[in-house]
C-alpha cells in the first residue's frame, strides 16, 4: 500500500525513469511543494510521509541505497565556471521546494528546481567541506573568491567569475532544535530567515545566475516513526552511536547492526540508514545530520536567473 505517498505520475517516473531517484524526487515534491508544507499543522504529516516514502522505497527497490552512493561526488557546486554559488548550511528539499515556489511568485526570476546527491558520506559539513574547499570548516576557507556568512548580514561579496558564498544558515538555527530549544512553528521561522538572506545575497551579487545549494539536509524525527528497531539493535545502537556516523570500529554490535540493516561502512566510518533511532518521542534531540538517508543526502539545486 502507497498510502497516496505517490500517484500515477509519480509511479511512471519510478518505474520508466533512468534513475530511480528521479522518481523519489517527484515523490518528494508531492510531499513538500504544498504551500503550508513546513506549517504547523502539517509538519508532523510531511515528515511522516517521507520516512513512509523512503521506507516503502527501501522495500520495494533494493538497489536505491546503491543508486544513492553511486550518484555522490562531482556535484553541481564542482563543476561552476560562472555567477554566483551559493552553499547555504543543511538548506534541505523541504526548504528547496517552497524556495522554488517563492522566490518565482515574489521576483521576476527564472527559477529551477532539481537535486544532487551529497558530494560523499558521512553528510556532514566537517566531510563536505574538506572535499571542496580543502578546509576543516566553512569559515577556514581563505580565498579570494569565496566569502562566508555567519549571520544574516551580507558583507560585500567577491565579484569574482565564478564566486561562492556560504553561510550558517540554516544550519545555525536547527544546531538549537538540538538543543531542545524548538517547537514546530519555528521551522516556518527558519526558513523566512533563509529566504529573506538568500534574497539579500542575490541583491549584493554582481552576477545575475545563481546556483543554490547544500552540503547537506537533515533528518527531523518530528512525529510518528515507521522504522523499528528490535530490543537488541535498539541498545546497541544507542551504546554505539551518539549521532548518525561514527567511525569505524570492531565489534559484535557493529555486526549485528549491519546485519539488521541498520547501518552501512563507507570508508573510515559507519553511518544509519533510513530513519532509524534510538530517540524515544518526545526527546529534545529531533534533528540531526550525518547519515544515509534521503533527507539527508539529496541536496536541493536551485537554479535562479535574475
Amino acid at each position: 500500500m502507497t498510502d497516496g505517498l505517490y500517484g500515477a505520475e509519480e509511479l511512471e517516473e519510478l518505474v520508466r525513469g533512468e534513475s530511480v531517484l528521479d522518481g523519489v524526487f517527484e515523490c518528494l515534491r508531492r510531499i513538500w511543494s504544498q504551500p503550508d508544507a513546513l506549517a504547523d499543522r502539517n509538519l508532523n504529516t510531511s515528515e511522516y510521509r517521507t520516512r513512509s516514502l523512503e521506507h516503502h522505497l527501501g522495500r520495494q527497490e533494493p538497489k536505491l541505497y546503491d543508486e544513492l552512493k553511486a550518484s555522490m561526488g562531482d556535484h553541481p557546486i564542482t563543476q561552476l565556471d560562472s555567477g554566483c554559488g551559493v552553499i547555504m548550511d543543511a538548506l534541505s528539499f523541504r526548504e528547496g521546494f517552497q524556495l522554488e515556489r517563492d522566490l518565482a511568485a515574489d521576483h521576476d526570476w527564472d527559477v529551477s528546481f532539481d537535486w544532487a546527491a551529497v558530494e560523499r558520506l558521512p553528510s556532514a559539513t566537517e566531510f563536505i567541506c574538506r572535499e571542496w574547499f580543502n578546509a576543516h570548516s566553512p569559515s577556514a576557507v581563505n580565498r579570494d573568491d569565496y566569502r562566508f556568512i555567519g549571520d544574516l548580514d551580507v558583507p560585500q561579496l567577491p565579484g569574482t567569475e565564478p564566486e561562492y558564498v556560504w553561510t550558517r544558515h540554516p544550519d545555525q538555527r536547527l544546531e538549537e532544535a538540538m538543543k531542545g530549544n524548538y517547537s514546530v512553528e519555528e521551522l516556518t521561522d527558519i526558513y523566512a530567515d533563509v529566504k529573506t538572506l538568500l534574497e539579500d545575497i542575490v541583491s549584493e551579487s554582481v552576477h545575475e545566475e545563481f546556483l543554490v545549494t547544500s552540503d547537506h539536509g537533515y533528518i527531523n524525527h518530528l512525529g510518528g516513526n515507521p522504522y523499528a528497531l528490535s530490543d537488541s539493535d535498539e541498545e546497541a545502537l544507542s551504546n554505539k552511536f551518539h549521532g548518525r556516523h561514527r567511525e569505524v570500529e570492531d565489534g559484535y554490535a557493529f555486526d549485528q547492526l549491519r546485519d539488521s540493516g541498520v547501518i552501512e561502512r563507507v570508508g573510515g566510518h559507519y553511518v544509519v540508514k533510513g530513519h532509524y533511532t534510538w530517540t524515544k518521542p518526545g526527546a529534545s534531540s529531533r534533528i540531526g545530520h550525518g547519515g544515509f538517508s534521503l533527507p539527508e543526502c539529496l541536496t536541493p539545486v536551485l537554479r535562479i536567473t535574475t
